[in-house]
């Protein structure tokens, strides 16, 4: 061997090994540690979106991301799947809630304008669309039930994809609609979407229409993520800490909106 040849070929070795690594994928490290390639918001577009977690505010309430902020936020809630292919939404039972709820969420609300706005809109005028493919990956232990898209209105919610157990079904307000399966295993995907217009909303599930759900209802906003069904249960006057702990999980894989306003252009964001 030529030894005058060592030092480049040592260098050669080196800039190769940096390739390598370099090409290997990065899971998620946490918030702060999460290369921008790996931001939530490098797989879907935020712009028209709120992003309520279960983590409190100066005030004891669920924390809101807004724009801009959200174009380059993740923590352990909301962040990119190892797989790179998804979101991750996760909401513990012993989470800040928002104002008018007792239970948790890890949720993206409906905005408009860049998400300077609230979106608000009726279900009488144009028709408005989400559609959702995605994974429930985890649920409470002691109550497992979940939501996992929503039409909300300006004081309620109108109608709901809701998970409790093995139960897959529309809830309409609170009273149980068309069962979706009864038999839903974690972590297998599947497609909702509500096409709302003309005083009803359509729901599909995998493709198949379900039901017009009749409704309206304005005011309205979409809400899509994991918005938990469980809440932190007190025992001799002493939070139940496992129970605390206990959390729901949905990975969402894609997720459309569109509004075809009367008399004005079809809006669309997606991922």
């Amino acid at each position: 061997m030529n030894w005058r040849h060592l030092p480049i070929l040592t260098l050669l070795w080196t800039a190769l090994c940096c390739t390598s690594a370099q090409e290997q994928p990065t899971a998620y490290a946490g918030p702060d540690k999460q290369p921008a390639a790996k931001l939530p918001s490098a797989v879907t577009d935020l712009t028209n979106w709120k992003l309520n977690i279960p983590v409190a505010d100066a005030n004891g309430y669920s924390r809101e991301i807004v724009q801009p902020a959200l174009s380059t936020y993740a923590d352990d809630y909301f962040h990119v799947n190892a797989a790179g292919d998804g979101i991750v939404f996760r909401a513990h039972a012993g989470g800040a809630t928002t104002k008018g709820s007792t239970y948790p969420r890890t949720e993206l609300r409906e905005m408009q304008n860049g998400g300077r706005d609230k979106a608000g809109w009726s279900i009488s005028n144009g028709t408005h669309t989400m559609e959702i493919t995605q994974a429930v990956t985890h649920l409470p232990t002691r109550k497992p039930h979940v939501v996992v898209g929503q039409i909300h209105d300006a004081s309620d919610d109108v109608i709901v994809f809701r998970l409790e157990g093995k139960k897959l079904f529309i809830d309409h307000n609170g009273i149980q609609g068309p069962i979706l399966t009864d038999d839903y295993q974690l972590g297998g995907p599947f497609t909702v979407k509500f096409v709302a217009g003309g005083g009803g909303v359509r729901c599909y599930y995998n493709g198949r229409h379900i039901e017009t759900y009749p409704s309206t209802a304005d005011g309205c906003y979409f809400k899509a993520g994991m918005y938990t069904q469980s809440k932190t249960v007190e025992k001799g006057g002493k939070e139940d800490a496992a129970d605390a702990e206990a959390y729901g999980e949905v990975v969402v894989y894609s997720l459309t909106v569109a509004h075809d306003e009367a008399n004005s252009a079809l809006v669309r964001w997606s991922f």
